[in-house]
């Protein structure tokens, strides 16, 4: 059955009034208009929602609890009505006006997985990140991703559905596992060889700038599903993506020290 929108944009959003309104404004000056927009407030303390609800013509999911990225994504997905389904974290935006017309000139008529979806890098690092042939292999996404993220994907929603991909809940790092089995999945795809997204890396106070204790036991957590899954079955870049993990753990627990000397 035709789905009556082309895209569901879900943006979430915590504690981040300084970019929010930023980023749901890429999407409404977007020139291609068959697309829904969700924005999910994972309760947030700051002018964050009262800032989303200035804007019209979109559906707001108030959390009640906070449930951090994953759970915030997991709703926006159940409210989705869209054939492709495109995360954006509210720090973040797109990155002209122009993104999703060209997304839906690519996709055509035909019905991929995933679109792999080229993107800006601006803040602490600079420079683009755009896909090719080479970069999108199953193995190479599954362990050699560098930027292994939910959101530089362009997902179909009833692929999420049929293969039942939800985020892990109240924890970090959400996307590690997500990825993993998604694209573990994957059977058919796209590629978009131009920025979609612009990514602000190194934001003050965003998970990946403040470490602490919960990172690493986050971090723990993907590693030990990771390991369950190897257990039942060899799988193609499963034990080169376990060990960048635990490299990742080393180096977090080591940033955690450093600071500790610091007192």
């Amino acid at each position: 059955m035709k789905k009556e929108k082309r895209f569901s944009i879900i943006i979430t959003a915590y504690n981040i009034e300084k970019y929010i309104e930023k980023s749901i404004e890429s999407v409404k000056n977007q020139t291609f208009q068959n697309y829904e927009l969700i924005v999910i407030d994972d309760c947030s303390t700051d002018r964050t929602l009262e800032k989303i609800k200035r804007f019209e013509d979109m559906e707001i999911i108030e959390h009640k609890e906070n449930k951090c990225l994953g759970g915030a994504r997991n709703s926006g997905v159940k409210k989705a009505k869209g054939e492709y389904v495109i995360f954006l974290d509210g720090d973040d935006y797109l990155n002209n006006k122009n993104v999703l017309e060209k997304l839906d000139k690519l996709i055509g008529q035909d019905t991929p997985d995933v679109v792999y979806l080229g993107f800006e890098l601006t803040g602490k690092k600079e420079g683009f990140i755009i896909p090719t042939q080479e970069n999108c292999t199953k193995e190479y996404r599954i362990a050699g991703d560098r930027y292994a993220n939910a959101w530089s994907k362009c997902w179909k929603k009833d692929f999420l559905i049929e293969n039942k991909l939800e985020f892990p809940e109240n924890r970090y790092y959400e996307d590690v596992i997500f990825i993993y089995k998604a694209i573990s999945k994957v059977e058919s795809y796209l590629i978009a060889e131009f920025p979609t997204h612009t990514y602000y890396s190194g934001r003050p106070n965003s998970i990946t700038t403040n470490v602490s204790f919960k990172n690493i036991h986050d971090n723990l957590y993907n590693i030990e599903e990771l390991m369950k899954i190897a257990k039942i079955g060899k799988s193609e870049g499963l034990d080169t993506k376990i060990q960048k993990e635990i490299q990742r753990c080393k180096e977090r627990l080591e940033e955690i020290f450093e600071s500790y000397k610091e007192i």
